[in-house]
């Protein structure tokens, strides 16, 4: 058997017995480290002064003695040289881990590219500031495109990317308050269900006129505060739900429940509560969106 580097696959293997390494002669790579020096010990005795003035000539001062200190000086130097690169070249393979990983998610989640672009700026920044340290790899990769997403308003739930990083969400959220103020990302808008429902009508293939209706709903839900407390994702479905009705378009929760990432038993809750206040979230404005749109279309809960 022959001892190879792993990295330039040389078998020029030396044994520092200065530092207890295996040295690759070729590119200093520490191949070995804490090595038992398998010699016999020795000590070097002091020299007795004598009268005879060649005995000055001791081996301390030879320069054979001086040639062996500048050995060992050297050997260790390397040691620390090659232990520094090892170091840089792992910090290097693991920023590239996550540059790809961030790419692999944007590309998924079918974001645009100055959002990929941001993601990978707060990686690195990240990685810089050695916020990464004893922290989960992917929940840093999913809360810096969140901050990326929320920064250029495109949002994205907790859930998505709990579902492309299996990660836990409560594991996401504290990353993103860790996260936030250390790459003063602090004044990130928060995300807004007109924004979600623009996304998920699409995603429904929902003509116009609902997207435009269920933002209206909206808006008037949170004037009145019918839907409060409830999560921007809850409302955003919950007033697709309505409106696509209300216009004629009709979506079954079931299928927003798919497309939005929140439970059919949440959709159907939410809606109970827009149907309660439907005779003053119905205004004149939001049924003259669609020539279609009549209360009678509406199910009763």
């Amino acid at each position: 058997m022959t001892l190879m580097c792993p990295d330039c696959r040389g078998s020029n293997i030396m044994h520092s017995f200065a530092t207890g390494d295996l040295l690759c002669a070729d590119c200093n790579t520490v191949v070995g480290d804490r090595l038992i020096d398998s010699r016999s010990e020795w000590r070097r005795r002091r020299p007795q002064k004598t009268d005879d003035s060649n005995s000055d000539s001791s081996a301390a001062g030879s320069p054979r003695a001086e040639n062996g200190v500048n050995l060992l000086r050297a050997k260790k130097s390397t040691s620390r040289d090659a232990k520094t690169r090892a170091t840089e070249q792992r910090h290097g393979d693991t920023l590239d881990r996550g540059l790809e990983q961030i790419s692999a998610m944007c590309v998924a989640m079918d974001v645009p590219r100055p959002i990929e672009s941001a993601a990978c700026e707060y990686y690195r920044r990240v990685e810089a500031g050695g916020l990464h340290r004893g922290k989960n790899q992917d929940a840093i990769t999913a809360t810096c495109v969140f901050l990326a997403c929320r920064q250029h308003a495109v949002p994205r739930t907790f859930k998505e990317l709990c579902a492309l990083t299996r990660v836990p969400r409560k594991d996401i959220g504290r990353m993103f308050k860790l996260l936030k103020d250390k790459l003063g990302a602090a004044d990130t808008a928060a995300m807004s269900p007109d924004d979600l429902m623009t996304r998920y009508c699409a995603n429904l293939s929902l003509l116009e006129t609902a997207q435009d209706c269920a933002i209206l709903l909206g808006r008037m839900a949170r004037e009145r505060d019918t839907l409060a407390g409830k999560s921007p994702v809850s409302v955003a479905s919950a007033c697709i739900y309505m409106a696509s009705h209300l216009v004629a378009q009709p979506r079954d929760a079931r299928i927003i429940s798919r497309v939005a990432g929140v439970s059919e038993v949440t959709i159907k809750n939410s809606y109970k509560l827009l149907y309660a206040d439907r005779s003053l979230l119905l205004s004149s404005q939001v049924l003259a969106v669609d020539s279609a749109a009549s209360i009678d279309n509406l199910p009763i809960p």
